[in-house]
């Protein structure tokens, strides 16, 4: 399998442990290559949604083509996560919109969620899938997960697959395959980008 440039968004002060554990399966798996930036790296004073985006995009992800969310409780509550998830969801001149994977952290309270039958094998076998069709359901379904990726969700074309930490962690090689089709669905995806930028955490 083609090893890809995968971005690691998540809420450092919380969720470092998971971030450190993908690592270590990294170094020893050989699983993707790991693109990714340290919280507060980017000073957001004067500068506009644009400007944001494009810098994120163009030099803090450069040149990666998957998002991978480690979402955790209090993850949709921080301005950086939330433009990081804007980047990846935008073309700039420099780089393409890029795929993204949900992975919920132990103390996310979201529903799993699959695309394609072979990602239905690995995030849940042997499960009934439901279908939703208003947001108010993808807001029960998945309550920790950024109001971004809910907005997108609900448009119908954006195709995002959820899968909990421990189906991953008992093989590193499931989080290998699931990155590798959140990198073929990549240019054929549609996100919602109408929200502006977060400015402020909120909690």
């Amino acid at each position: 399998m083609n090893r890809h440039k995968v971005f690691i968004s998540y809420y450092h002060a919380d969720d470092q442990f998971y971030k450190n554990e993908i690592a270590k399966w990294n170094e020893i798996y050989n699983l993707f290559d790991d693109y990714s930036v340290n919280d507060g790296d980017i000073d957001d004073t004067y500068l506009t949604d644009e400007a944001i985006r494009v810098k994120i995009r163009d030099e803090y992800i450069k040149d990666a083509t998957v998002l991978v969310l480690l979402c955790g409780s209090n993850t949709k509550y921080r301005k950086y996560i939330d433009w990081e998830l804007h980047a990846a969801m935008y073309d700039t001149e420099k780089n393409p919109k890029m795929g993204i994977l949900v992975v919920n952290l132990p103390s996310c309270r979201n529903n799993i969620r699959a695309v394609e039958d072979r990602e239905k094998e690995i995030v849940a076998p042997n499960t009934k899938w439901t279908t939703f069709t208003k947001r108010s359901e993808y807001e029960s379904a998945y309550p920790d997960l950024p109001s971004r990726l809910i907005a997108s969700l609900v448009t119908k074309h954006s195709d995002i697959t959820f899968v909990n930490w421990n189906t991953i962690s008992n093989n590193p090689f499931l989080l290998q395959e699931l990155v590798d089709f959140a990198y073929m669905r990549r240019k054929t995806i549609e996100y919602d980008l109408s929200a502006p930028l977060r400015r402020k955490n909120s909690n």
